[in-house]
C-alpha cells in the first residue's frame, strides 16, 4: 500500500482550504497557487499536514479494531528451512499483553509448531530476520 507523502498531504490540505474559502486567504485576497506560496509557507503547510497525519495514525493504531485478541491469526517471520521454504508463517494469538505485544503458537508448514512469546508489532515483515520477535497483521507482510 502506497501512502501519500507529506508534500502530497499538504497540497491536498491547501486545496481543501481553498475550496472552503472560495480560494481566498485569511485576508480575503486570492490564494496563490501552491508553487507560488514560497518555501516558508509551503513548509508550514507540510508540517501541519504531517502533524495531523501522525495524530490520526497514532489514534487509529490505538483503536480497539487493531488490538489483537486471543484466537486472532497474525503473521510471523520464520526460518524458510523449517517452513517448507516460506519466510513467513501464520500464527494464532494465545496471549495478549498489550495492543502491540502478544504470544503466539506458530502454524509452520513443517514438523514443528513453535511457541513465540512477547512478540512486538511491526508494520511489515520485509527485511526482518527469521528469528525476530515481531508480528504483523495478514496483508502487512
Amino acid at each position: 500500500m502506497t501512502h501519500p507523502s507529506p508534500v502530497e498531504l499538504a497540497k491536498a490540505a491547501y486545496a481543501a482550504y481553498g475550496e472552503a474559502t472560495e480560494n481566498r486567504n485569511y485576508q480575503g485576497l486570492p490564494m496563490p497557487d501552491w508553487d507560488n506560496l514560497g518555501d516558508r509557507v509551503q513548509k508550514a503547510w507540510i508540517a501541519t499536514a504531517g502533524s495531523i497525519a501522525i495524530g490520526l495514525l497514532e489514534s487509529f493504531a490505538q483503536s480497539e479494531a487493531l488490538v489483537p485478541d486471543v484466537g486472532d491469526l497474525v503473521l510471523v517471520p520464520m526460518d524458510p528451512e523449517a517452513n517448507n521454504g516460506a519466510s513467513v508463517a501464520p500464527a494464532v494469538v494465545t496471549r495478549v499483553w498489550s495492543a502491540t505485544t502478544i504470544n503466539v503458537r506458530v502454524l509452520a508448514d513443517g514438523e514443528s509448531t513453535p511457541w513465540r512469546t512477547s512478540l512486538v508489532y511491526a508494520d511489515d515483515l520485509n527485511d526482518v530476520a527469521s528469528a525476530a520477535a515481531v508480528w504483523t497483521w495478514p496483508g502487512g507482510a
